[in-house]
This record gives structure tokens, C-alpha cells and sequence, in this order.
């Protein structure tokens, strides 16, 4: 068992010396688990098995960049529509601070929009990203596509950014 923590250590300082303590040990146990487990609890998910949000959650407590990366796969290469979606919510759950990069490409996939704001609102909401010009001009493009109610989500996501930046 110590030459297993060991070896776990090593891969953690040659992966990313930026990670916190919290990440440290959340990476620990995402390595112990293993890359086949988290893509086999991604596509558990997006099946809607029973418990899947128990699986959801666990990912989200793990912040699981290789499940996030998953996710995005399936989103880029599923050709049903409700995979993409799940997909998406898989990512919005997990909010690990990568996905700002495909917040824009959801908000333009009016299959996804609804989802790809959450991913904005949860990346604000647990703080993994701070609020910036590219979070405005994304607010901005989802009040443009006006479609399932984003206009609405988006005011109330303004004024959460009010009431926080106030405090």
C-alpha cells in the first residue's frame, strides 16, 4: 500500500504542481478509481440507469477532468440528441473550469443552450471561475438567441453577480 500512494504522489507532482490540497487528494482517488470506472459512470449516466444521480454526484465531488473530457466526447460525436444533452449536463455537474472554453458552442446548439448556460451558472455560482469580459459576452450571446427561456436565466444570473460583487 505505500509504494501505491507513493507512485500516486509522483504521477500527481509530474501531472500538476497547481493543484490545492483538495485537488491533490481528489485526483488521488480519481487515479485509484481509475480512467475505465469514470467512462463507465459517464456512459451509466448518460443510459439514465437507476441511480445515475448518485453517479452524477460522485463525479461532481470529484471534479473529474478525464469524466469532463469524456462528456465533451460524447457531446461532440453522439448522434442522438438526449446523449448530447445528458452529455452537457454531465459537464455543467461536474463544472470543472476547462468547459468555460465550450460555453459558446453550447449556447449555439439550441439543443443544449438551456444546459451550456448552466455551465456558465455553475462555474459562477461555485466560484471555479471569476466573473470577466468573456462570462459578459457570453450572458450577452445567450440573451441573443432567446430561445428556452435565456433571457430569463440570464437576468437572474446578472443579478446574482450584483448581489455578490455588493457583499
Amino acid at each position: 500500500m505505500n509504494k501505491e500512494w507513493s507512485q500516486i504522489s509522483e504521477l500527481i507532482k509530474k501531472t500538476d504542481s497547481k493543484l490545492t490540497q483538495d485537488g491533490k487528494s481528489k485526483f488521488a482517488i480519481e487515479l485509484f478509481l481509475g480512467k475505465p470506472w469514470i467512462k463507465n459512470t459517464v456512459d451509466y449516466i448518460i443510459q439514465l440507469k437507476p441511480e445515475w444521480n448518485l453517479a452524477v454526484n460522485c463525479l461532481r465531488i470529484l471534479e473529474s477532468e478525464y469524466a469532463t473530457d469524456y462528456a465533451y466526447q460524447i457531446y461532440k460525436n453522439s448522434i442522438n440528441k438526449e446523449d448530447c444533452r445528458f452529455a452537457v449536463l454531465i459537464i455543467k455537474d461536474i463544472a470543472h473550469p476547462k468547459s468555460i472554453d465550450w460555453v459558446a458552442e453550447f449556447l449555439n446548439d439550441e439543443n443544449v443552450a438551456d444546459f451550456g448556460l448552466g455551465v456558465l451558472d455553475q462555474l459562477l455560482w461555485t466560484e471555479k471561475i471569476e466573473p470577466n469580459e468573456l462570462t459578459e459576452s457570453l450572458l450577452n450571446l445567450a440573451t441573443e438567441k432567446r430561445n428556452g427561456g435565456l433571457v430569463e436565466k440570464v437576468e437572474f444570473i446578472r443579478e446574482y453577480l450584483i448581489e455578490k460583487s455588493s457583499c
